[in-house]
Order: C-alpha cells, then sequence, then structure tokens
C-alpha cells in the first residue's frame, strides 16, 4: 500500500454511518493518490481527503467529531486517527476554569510539548510554575526527574495541542510513568504493567556496590542473604 503502486486494490466494505466512512477514506487517502467508492450509482469520483483538522475545532467534519470525547466542561481530541500513524501522538484539549490537562506526571522515553493555542495557564514543572498565554510552546524533554501538568487556573477556558513523541511508532513500547502527587509509578507497555507505590523506589547504590553478591530484596527494601550460583553469598 503505497501511493507509487501502479496496481488497483479493491476490497468490500460494509454499509456504514457517513462518520465511519469519511474515517475509512481519510485512512486510505494516506496510503493511495485515488480514493473511489463504487455503490449502485456507479461513482467514479476520487473521494481522497487532505491530511487535515483544524485545532480550534471549527468546522470539523463527521470523521473528525468522531474521534472527540466530551465530557463535564472539558474536551479531548486525538489528532492521529485523522492525520496518519507516526510516533507523534497529539491531542486537542479543552478545559474549563479550574481543570487540569492530566496528572503531574513524568515520561521514562516520551518527549512533550504543549502549545497554548487559546487563553491563559500555568503549567507546572516539578515545584516550578509560571503563567503562559496563547502562543506559548512548552517543551518537556523525558526522563523521570522532570514532571508537568498545565492548570486552567487564569480565569479563563484554555485550548491546548498536546503533542507526544514517542521514540517508536508502536503504541506498546514499554514506558515508565511517574505520578508524585499520587505517590504511584506505571510500568506501561505490552507484557508489562503495574503500579508501584513510588515510596519503594530506592537509590541504585547499594544495587550498584553489591551487584556480585547473593542476596534477595525485599519489598521493603531491606535485604536477606541469599545461596545464587555464580555468586558469593552477601554477609550482613
Amino acid at each position: 500500500m503505497k501511493v507509487d503502486k501502479k496496481s488497483e486494490i479493491s476490497f468490500r466494505i460494509p454499509d456504514l454511518e457517513n462518520s465511519a466512512l469519511q474515517f475509512i477514506i481519510r485512512i486510505l487517502s494516506m496510503w493511495f493518490d485515488e480514493v473511489i467508492i463504487e455503490n449502485e450509482e456507479k461513482s467514479n469520483a476520487n473521494l481522497w481527503i487532505f491530511p487535515l483538522t483544524n485545532v480550534y475545532d471549527e468546522n470539523l467534519d463527521e470523521s473528525e467529531k468522531a474521534t472527540q470525547l466530551n465530557g463535564e466542561g472539558f474536551s479531548f481530541r486525538n489528532l492521529m486517527p485523522l492525520l496518519g500513524p507516526s510516533r507523534v501522538f497529539a491531542t486537542v484539549e479543552f478545559l474549563r476554569p479550574g481543570q487540569v490537562s492530566a496528572r503531574l506526571h513524568s515520561h521514562s522515553s516520551i518527549d512533550e510539548f504543549y502549545l497554548i493555542i487559546e487563553g491563559s495557564a500555568t503549567p507546572m514543572m516539578n515545584d516550578k510554575s509560571r503563567v503562559v498565554k496563547s502562543g506559548d510552546l512548552i517543551s518537556k524533554p523525558s526522563g523521570p526527574d522532570l514532571t508537568s501538568q498545565i492548570i486552567a487556573d487564569q480565569g479563563n477556558s484554555v485550548r491546548i495541542l498536546d503533542i507526544e513523541v514517542h521514540t517508536y511508532p508502536d503504541p506498546r513500547t514499554k514506558e515508565v510513568m511517574h505520578y508524585p502527587d499520587h505517590g504511584e509509578i506505571l510500568l506501561h507497555g505490552h507484557g508489562w504493567s503495574s503500579i508501584i507505590p513510588d515510596g519503594t523506589a530506592l537509590s541504585p547504590d547499594d544495587f550498584n556496590r553489591n551487584y556480585e553478591k547473593g542476596y534477595f530484596r525485599k519489598t521493603d527494601g531491606t535485604w536477606e542473604p541469599k545461596d545464587i550460583p555464580g555468586y558469593r553469598k552477601r554477609e550482613k
């Protein structure tokens, strides 16, 4: 499925609501120059859709509206089903006064950018903060020690373009997220999903000093000597 492919590919689709049909046309338009749907009327019009959407949520078609989640006083729209698969995950978030974009959090392998599209707000970076306005772009590199969130605390609604840049395009890639306000560490990814109280996190100094010794680490952080093949038992 490439743009330069010369042969025609045909397949059957069931009767769909217009929003679902528009979504399929958008996906196919990412790979082909022409997208033609034939029915009883034998239409030969090229239905190719430009990879475009509006971050102000204005004049959205049915396929764009279908990716929007509306809640009490907020809306959240995932842009990537409309714009194509990639290492970027982008959303538009609309917050009412007093709401927050997300938990205070960090990513182990995801760089994140926040563009303030509309309104003013206060981004948090660890224990640092400042007021930002429409047009400001905020950068947050990956790393477990840098947490962020945006608070709509300036008395106005806020619209944010949130862009995450992933190391790999596969969404199942393993990721560690820290939520310091909630005291939790999330291990996320395919075949690896756990919540750990962040109070159990320890410095690796003891681990590094005793790497070649036999012992077993307990959940409270202490250890007990253990016979492990190839290692001398650690002594208390």
